[in-house]
Order: structure tokens, then sequence, then C-alpha cells
């Protein structure tokens, strides 16, 4: 049997014994309780730091963490699915998609005797489905590359300014699905490419805003794109949207 949860329930107790109620007591402990409920992905990176102050526990599944820690300014942070890299940023290597992040940042200010900190993990990454089609034989196989100007995600959840590209071939079904990390403008493009060339570009950040895709949301939904592909023009469209553009053949 284990006794790591009894023990680290016990340590807070202990500490608060040792302030009398007599002596000051701003210089005892709080009693920092981090509750991790209905975790989407396990393990979860958990930082808490403050002045002076670095303590990182993974965690396995759904639990109550109670640590004591200085009465000061405190920031929570979770991650889950990635890992952080030594400055609390999370980058995704220049061509690969983004990786499926859930993350929780929270700044606590520890005062009190007992705070208690519900850590949510929200969904970091857009999954964009595109969906091709067009007549019989309308072109030969392609690529789909996404180009953005976020590399990855700061701590706090924010936009990480950087150098962002992906590509992938569409399947027989005409699909292609990219994650994409948390945007902070509507930069992204998308490029057709053949044989190694972008034969036509499009403004898919733009195109995303258009059909209401909001990346400022706390947790970020998924977007099913379709583009109908014809002689002379493109449609882009989701269920609310459609937008035509028309161009010369480009595959």
């Amino acid at each position: 049997m284990s006794f790591d949860r009894p023990l680290r329930l016990l340590l807070p107790a202990f500490l608060l014994l040792s302030c009398s109620v007599k002596e000051d007591r701003a210089s005892c402990p709080c009693l920092l309780s981090l509750e991790l409920n209905d975790l989407p992905v396990t393990p979860v990176v958990l930082d808490v730091t403050g002045e002076g102050y670095a303590h990182t526990e993974i965690v396995h599944a759904d639990t109550v963490l109670v640590l004591p820690v200085p009465k000061e300014k405190l920031a929570v942070s979770a991650a889950g699915g990635a890992l952080a890299e030594g400055d609390g940023r999370v980058r995704v290597p220049v061509g690969e998609e983004a990786p499926p992040l859930y993350l929780f940042y929270a700044d606590v200010p520890a005062l009190a005797e007992r705070v208690s900190v519900p850590v949510q993990l929200r969904k970091q990454f857009c999954t964009l489905e595109l969906v091709f089609s067009g007549p019989p034989g309308y072109g030969p196989p392609f690529e789909v590359e996404v180009v953005g100007e976020v590399e990855g995600w700061f701590r706090d959840g924010g936009p990480a300014p950087g150098v962002f590209t992906h590509r992938i071939r569409p399947g027989d079904d005409g699909k292609a699905v990219i994650h994409l990390p948390r945007q902070g403008d509507e930069s992204l493009r998308m490029h057709i490419v053949f044989a190694d060339r972008a034969v036509r570009t499009f403004a898919l950040g733009s195109y995303m805003a258009a059909a209401g895709y909001d990346w400022t949301a706390p947790e970020l939904g998924d977007l099913t794109l379709r583009v109908d592909i014809a002689v002379t023009s493109v449609t882009l469209s989701t269920d609310l949207w459609s937008q035509t553009e028309e161009t010369d053949v480009w595959i």
C-alpha cells in the first residue's frame, strides 16, 4: 500500500501546528488546495511558482493536491498533451502540426490561511478538417500546406510568435485534417501545392474569421471547411458561410 497521499496531507497540518496562535501568523504557510477534476488528458505537468518558490508535480489522474506555500502571489499552471520548455513555452517544431494541448493558468493571491483553486484544463488547439471536392478528375494529386506566424503557446495559453508550417496530402476521400495552435490574428494562409510548387494561396485566417471562428475563446472549437473546386472558381464554405473566388485552373 502506498503512503504517498497520507503523508502529503499530513505535512501541511504539521506545518500549521508549528505556528502558535500567539505568533504573527503572517509567517505561517498558506494551504493551497489544487483541485484537478475531469482531466481531458494525462499526465499533466503542474507548476506552482512565486518569488523564491517553485514546485512541480506530475499528475496521472483526477486528484486534490494540498501544498503548504508561502503567503504571496503565486502563478499556477498546468499542461497536458505536450511538455513546456524551460521558459514555460510550448513550441511546435517547424513542419509538424500542433499537439493536442490542454492548458490552465491562474495568478493566485495565496494570502489567506487556506486557498482553493479549481484547475480546469482548456483545449488550446483547433482541429481543422478540409474537405476537397470537384468534378470528376478535377486535378492530379496535390498537397495542402498551412503556414502561420504562431509557433506555439506561452505559459498562460497566449499565442507565441514564430514560424508554423505543416503540409499534408488529402486522402482518397478528399479530406485533410490539421491541428492548429491558437492564433492571435488572421495571418494563417493555405497553399495548394502541386509538384512541390504552391499554385494557389488562400487567406485561411480571414476565411475562418468570416465563418465565425473565435481564436479568443477560453476553449477552442473545431472547424470543417469545404473546398469545392470548379474549372474557373473555388468555393470555400461551412454550414453557415460560403465564399467563391474566380480563378484559373490551378491543378
